[in-house]
């Protein structure tokens, strides 16, 4: 027998879909199914629109003037600083190691913060800072010897770089040469046009 709607009565019991449903459903002591929850009332018109204008007010104002003063320590990060980049002078390089390879340019072995990188497989790396002071470096040419344990010339090593006024610079220097044990600078160039 096929069915066509809620309304068919089954053969068992003798009751309709319908009929099965609601006895289904739980009612509440009471008899009568519990009502949808009341909707708060609508809003009605603001007490205070005065006070609501003037606290937007003020925030937009204090928007603003957050961002006026966050441009203002923004610029003041971004001034140029003095010779170096960082505030530094010839006597304060020279007292850290540094020495004047070419006029205005100071280079050293790399010292204390220093991106020296690990090399595997035998070889030598080093790491020589180079700080373009009071000109701009320019076209930069260090000639290495790599020395063995006796002091003895293996190999040249020549490195290259382009450098600003007021920039640090690190050039790696690298041997795969197996009986490296240090690196010799040999020569410095430090050559700039300057308009």
């Amino acid at each position: 027998m096929a069915r066509t709607g809620k309304t068919d009565r089954t053969a068992a019991s003798g009751k309709t879909v319908d009929d099965l449903i609601v006895e289904m459903e739980p009612v509440p002591p009471g008899g009568r199914p519990p009502s949808p929850p009341a909707l708060p009332p609508a809003s009605g018109p603001s007490r205070f629109p005065f006070l609501q204008r003037l606290l937007a007010l003020v925030l937009v104002a204090a928007g603003f003037g957050a961002g006026w003063m966050a441009a203002g320590l923004r610029a003041s990060l971004t001034e140029k600083q003095p010779a170096g980049g960082r505030g530094e002078s010839r006597q304060d390089l020279l007292a850290d190691g540094w020495v004047e390879s070419d006029q205005g340019v100071f280079t050293r072995r790399c010292q204390g913060i220093c991106r020296k990188p690990r090399l595997y497989g035998g070889g030598l790396i080093d790491v020589m800072e180079v700080a373009c002071l009071e000109r701009p470096c320019g076209d930069i040419q260090a000639t290495f010897a790599v020395l063995d344990g006796q002091g003895q010339e293996v190999d040249k090593v020549v490195e290259s770089r382009v450098g600003r006024q007021g920039e640090r610079l690190q050039l790696v220097i690298e041997s795969p040469k197996p009986e490296a044990r240090r690196f010799a600078l040999v020569d410095f160039r430090a050559k700039a046009r300057v308009e």
